[in-house]
C-alpha cells in the first residue's frame, strides 16, 4: 500500500511538534544545525574569479581580471590561427609533391 505524502502537511506537523518542545531542546537542535552547516563543504564553481572580498563570481569585475581574460582569448585565437596555417602549409606541400611526382620513397613504404 502506497500513500502520497503531502509536504505541506508534513511541514505543519513538524511545526506543531517543535512548538511542544522545551527551550533547551530547541537550543540544542539549533546549535547542532549550525554546527553541521559550518562543517559542510562549500563547493565553488569550476570557472570562477575570486573578487577582493573573497567571494566567487563567474563574471570578472576588476580591470586586471578583464585584461587577463582578454589576453587569454587573444592567445587562443592566435594559437588556433597559427595551427591552422601550419596545417594548410603541410597539406599544400603534399599536394605540390603529388602533382610534381617528387614524393620521397618514405611515403610509399609503410
Amino acid at each position: 500500500m502506497t500513500t502520497d505524502l503531502d509536504p505541506g502537511k508534513i511541514a505543519q506537523l513538524l511545526t506543531l511538534s517543535t512548538q511542544q518542545l522545551d527551550q533547551s531542546t530547541l537550543s540544542a537542535l539549533h546549535n547542532a544545525r549550525q554546527s553541521a552547516l559550518n562543517r559542510q563543504a562549500v563547493r565553488a564553481p569550476a570557472f570562477a574569479f575570486i573578487t577582493d572580498r573573497g567571494t566567487l563570481s563567474l563574471i570578472p569585475n576588476s580591470i586586471q581580471q578583464w585584461v587577463f581574460a582578454g589576453l587569454l582569448i587573444v592567445m587562443l585565437v592566435i594559437g588556433t590561427s597559427y595551427w591552422q596555417h601550419v596545417q594548410e602549409q603541410q597539406i599544400s606541400d603534399i599536394d605540390v609533391a603529388i602533382l610534381t611526382d617528387d614524393l620521397p620513397i618514405e611515403v610509399f613504404v609503410d
